[in-house]
Formats: C-alpha cells, structure tokens, sequence
C-alpha cells in the first residue's frame, strides 16, 4: 500500500470552508479513482493546518492519480489562503487494532534517515516501538510511511481521543528515544491533530499477514484474535493439532506464548493473493514454560530455539478464516535436547 500525504497550511478562519471542501467534494472524487483505498483529513484548527493522507493500492495507481487531483489540491489552497506540500510514501507497517473515529486524537512524526538505513528504521520500530504502542490505552492504530529515496519517514499513531493522546507523550518519547537509538536517525518535527474522517481501509493479503505477525509479537492478544472471523476459524497443526472457532485461536495462542513467553515471529516473506496466502517465517524464544503438544507436556527446558516455519491462511472479507502450520517437530525437540542431533 502506498500513501500520498497533503499538508495545507492556511487560514485558521478558514478551515472549516476547506474541510467542508475536502469531505464534501474532494473525498468522493478521489475515492472514486482506481486503486484509492481511501482518504484520511486532520486538522490542527489554532495553526491552519490540514493534512490530507490518500491511500493507493499500488505506486502506480497513486502516479497515475496525480493529473486528477491537481484541480482540487489547487482549489483546497486557494480556499484557504495558504499553500500545500506534497509527500509520496510507502506504508511499510500499518497495524490497527480498532478504526479511530471522527474526534481522535492524531500524532505525526516525521524522522529523517540515511536512505541507505530506511530498512533498519523500519526494522527498528517493528520491534522496539510497535509493541509499545499497541499496549497504549486508547491506541487505535499505528503506521510508518517511508520514502526510501529520500531516508524520510513518517510514523502516524491514531488514539481514541484528544486526552488518549495527550496521556500518552510521555511513553512516546521514551519509545521513541529508543528506538532511535538503534538507526542513525534524527526527528524533524512531531505534529498533534484531531481527525476530521478516515475512510483508510487496509491494504491487501500480504498487509493482513503481516499485521497479523506485528500483534503476535507486540503480545496483543485482543487485535491478534480480532482480525479472525471466530465462527468460521480453523487451525491445524503438525501431529494431529486441529481445533476451530475460539477454542483453535485460545489454544494457538497458549501453546507458544505460554511456552516461550519471550517469542518472536521474524518474517522471511510473504505471499498472497485475494483468497489467502503464506507466510515463511522463524520462531524464536526462550522454553520458559511447559510446552502442550498433540502427544503429551514438554516441561520447561530454558534453551532458546530458532525454528523455520510456514502458516497457510485462508481469507474472506478482510479476516483470518484458517491457519495450517507446517514446521519440523524433529527439529523442535532437538533443539529442546529431548533427541539426539
């Protein structure tokens, strides 16, 4: 998914004329372009600001919409005495755990990096400042744009409310303190809005999976088991495992978290298409606790294991339906010390 970001500064008068503008003429237009996948307007009403955020399927769709909205980005400009700059991203990570609704409180943060280090950057707040994110009260979603060529970012998190938000700067900092302590990166300015609309709907198989892994990792049980469709979900497992509905998403979850509490999925690639996809990936942590499996309890062992694996899901209107995992038990219990290498 690629994202277009429109930042206006104008009038302050005049916001409420541009907004009205926006919702009422521009979203329908643009919405009806190929390949939008929806629009996203924030304001800060006391400095004149209004950011306007586009979301394409493809850098092709969003190129080919330029020349269409021209007339309108001018027209936004003229109406508020003001002028606007143009950004053009791509969404690296996009996990949501709720929609954010008119009213919520918005943080954009752009950092600027060596282009070179964009990929550790995003590395970077995948495994450090995501999770802490999602475990904020009130964090409705979390994404990071980028523009490789230029080593800029943007991370956009959306809470439920202006004081979800303002209760939050402080942990922020902290995260962000340290997850930049791990690129050479510096932060370029942080911004505060409120969010008019968004009509933003996720990107496509390859999206979910990977949102999928980033509320496994960040120990998000609630939004990992929420992007499911629970009366319909099936999991099945190496040596006979196979359980549906809330059960399967209970017992997946158990089994490897209680086990290895320090677990992380390290994704290897993704593949997709409209009805499913794969993803290749290694498991990692620590044997902390005891291990159910099909043929009996594995009591904790306290060795750290690295385990190549494959998850085969199913999709139907934008959620989970099933979850085949497919790894070497052999090579699990070797690296548990319970057979011979």
């Amino acid at each position: 998914m690629y994202a277009r970001m429109n930042t206006l500064i104008g009038d302050p008068a005049r916001i409420d004329e541009v907004t009205h503008y926006l919702e009422t003429t521009v979203r329908p237009f643009v919405e009806a372009q190929a390949g939008n996948r929806g629009l996203a307007v924030l304001t800060d009403s006391t400095l004149g600001i209004t950011v306007v955020g586009s979301y394409w399927d493809s850098a092709e769709s969003m190129t080919l919409s330029e020349h269409a909205v021209e007339a309108s980005r001018k027209e936004a400009a003229e109406l508020a005495d003001g002028m606007i700059t143009v950004d053009h991203f791509e969404v690296a990570v996009f996990a949501r755990r709720s929609r954010p609704g008119p009213g919520a409180g918005i943080r954009v943060t752009t950092i600027d990096c060596p282009p070179g280090e964009v990929g550790t950057a995003v590395q970077a707040f995948r495994e450090t400042a995501l999770p802490g994110l999602l475990k904020m009260d009130g964090l409705c979603s979390a994404q990071m744009l980028v523009d490789r060529e230029e080593g800029r970012c943007q991370v956009i998190a959306a809470y439920e409310t202006a004081e979800h938000l303002a209760a939050s700067r402080a942990g922020v900092a902290r995260l962000r303190a340290d997850t930049l302590a791990r690129v050479h990166a510096q932060v370029r300015s942080v911004g505060e809005y409120r969010l008019l609309f968004t009509t933003v709907r996720e990107g496509g198989t390859n999206s979910l999976t990977q949102r999928w892994t980033d509320l496994w990792n960040a120990g998000d049980r609630e939004g990992w088991q929420a992007m499911t469709d629970q009366s319909a979900f099936e999991t099945r497992g190496p040596g006979g495992f196979r359980l549906a509905g809330r059960e399967a998403l209970d017992a997946e979850w158990s089994t490897w978290h209680d086990a290895f509490p320090d677990n992380r999925i390290t994704v290897v690639a993704i593949y997709g298409d409209d009805n499913g996809g794969v993803l290749e990936g290694r498991f990692q942590g620590t044997h902390t606790g005891p291990l159910v499996t099909p043929a009996g309890e594995i009591a904790a062992t306290q060795r750290t294991v690295d385990i190549p694996f494959c998850e085969v899901h199913r999709v139907q209107a934008g959620k989970m339906t099933d979850s085949h995992l497919y790894f070497d038990q052999l090579e699990l219990l070797t690296q548990l010390g319970k057979i011979d290498a």
